[in-house]
């Protein structure tokens, strides 16, 4: 009898307040300190192009290529020589596709990080995170961010780890199925 309730009330407030998102932001800049507790992991990890990422044997890996080109930076964590994870950032015109979080000159998003499922746990993302973090740093980029979703949380921890802070909490609402969305910006001190 319970589940149903709690079934009807998610119906309810889906009629009600319509599609939702919530996503926290988090947040790393030139001048902030080293995580105290780096990965004990260690893989090589580097800037790849779209052709790297296309020639992966993985499907997983290759249905990422899209987010590779122009405006954008790819790096991948390898283990020997397998691809085991990617993440890109998306900076300039590129990211005004997305243009959820709005973003100053030097500053860009990691708008896309993914591991196989073999390497999970692993501490692959982590090790992608602040490699990359460290290589966007070296590009001249003074900030960057990434969007996750509010209850994922192995990506969570994973840019704990790396030394990022949440910055903010977003929720995104469409009452009634209006025709533009509203949106609530809970900045963190």
């Amino acid at each position: 009898m319970q589940s149903l309730m709690r079934e009807l009330a998610k119906k309810l407030a889906r009629l009600l307040f319509g599609d939702y998102s919530a996503y926290l932001i988090y947040t790393r800049s030139a001048g902030d300190a080293s995580p105290t507790r780096p990965g004990s992991v260690t893989f090589t990890i580097g800037p790849v192009d779209e052709s790297a990422i296309n020639a992966s044997p993985d499907p997983l890996i290759r249905e990422q290529a899209g987010y590779a080109g122009p405006g954008s930076y790819a790096y991948a964590c390898f283990d020997d020589d397998r691809i085991v994870g990617v993440c890109f950032y998306w900076f300039g015109e590129r990211y005004l596709k997305r243009n959820f979080w709005p973003l100053g000159d030097k500053e860009a998003k990691l708008v896309q990080i993914i591991s196989l499922p073999p390497a999970r746990g692993r501490g692959v993302a982590t090790a992608l995170i602040t490699a990359s973090y460290q290589d966007m740093m070296k590009k001249g980029f003074s900030r960057v961010y990434a969007r996750i979703w509010h209850s994922n949380t192995p990506s969570l921890r994973a840019f704990e780890r790396a030394g990022w802070r949440r910055v903010a909490l977003v929720f995104e609402i469409n009452p009634l199925r209006r025709s533009k969305s509203i949106r609530l910006c809970l900045r963190s001190k």
